[in-house]
């Protein structure tokens, strides 16, 4: 006998280009500026040690461009060491 199932298969019209998606489906891969400031708290000449705080504020992922930014504000505390050349 004829094999069970379909003789034609049927789909739904593709829906890729339709206005709610237009944003998802355009790329945009334009950077982005934020801004950081450092402040020094407290340096030790002898060992070239310095600390201080810093707080950051720059937009979210924007998902290649599909979402508005959301501003992310991160503050911390940054050490280094400075050894001579």
């Amino acid at each position: 006998g004829p094999p069970p199932g379909y003789d034609t298969a049927v789909a739904p019209p593709a829906a890729s280009d339709t206005e709610e998606l237009a944003k998802e489906n355009t790329k945009n891969i334009a950077g982005s500026v934020g801004t950081i400031a450092f402040k020094v708290a407290k340096v030790n000449t002898e060992t070239g040690e310095v600390a201080g705080v810093f707080e950051s504020i720059q937009p979210s992922d924007t998902d290649l461009g599909s979402k508005v930014p959301k501003d992310i504000k991160t503050a911390g505390v940054w050490y280094g060491q400075i050894s001579p050349a």
